[in-house]
């Protein structure tokens, strides 16, 4: 009940949030998108909802951990992966595939998306760097979209994700795909 008055009053006041750094809103974005006009239905908690429905949800809950959320992995991560109330994984059935966890359909999907941006970026010449701030992340979901990093001495690695690599207090920035 706590946390219902806490997000009310939030809501009300109209206080800034952090988010996800500018460079991944536009992730974000492609990920509501992709949810409200796919064909596929998700599974909240026994009750399925079609993409419009779903990303009302997932938008409410976004806007809700909006604090919490630094990368768009942990934008899928709170908002769109499970049940905060039952801890229950919300579930894509998509036609003619079998179903799979939001979490891991949504992770594919930002997969997709990132590698058709980079392959755009190669034709332009454009890298994209997001750049990591602070406060560094202290625990980061166990996925593989990886990214090449760029540390504080001027060389090149590679992390499994994003977090990963902002979690390293020597990397200045990263980009989609490995190095």
């Amino acid at each position: 009940m706590k946390k219902y008055i806490l997000l009310a009053s939030v809501l009300v006041s109209g206080v800034s949030f952090a988010d996800v750094p500018e460079g991944q809103a536009n992730e974000v974005d492609h990920l509501l998108n992709f949810v409200k006009t796919s064909s596929c239905t998700i599974n909240r908690n026994g009750t399925v909802h079609q993409g419009e429905k779903a990303v009302k949800h997932i938008q409410k809950k976004y806007d809700y951990f909006r604090d919490d959320i630094k990368t768009t992995e942990d934008f899928i991560k709170y908002s769109a992966s499970k049940s905060t109330l039952s801890g229950k994984a919300y579930m894509a059935y998509c036609p003619d595939k079998k179903s799979v966890k939001t979490q891991l359909w949504l992770l594919e999907e930002l997969k997709r998306y990132r590698l058709s941006v980079n392959d755009e970026s190669k034709e332009k010449n454009i890298a994209k760097f997001v750049v990591c701030k602070e406060p560094r992340p202290q625990m980061c979901t166990m996925e593989y979209l990886p990214v090449c990093a760029e540390l504080n001495n001027e060389s090149f690695k590679t992390y499994p994700s994003g977090c990963s690599a902002c979690a390293d207090v020597n990397v200045i920035k990263y980009k989609a795909g490995e190095c």
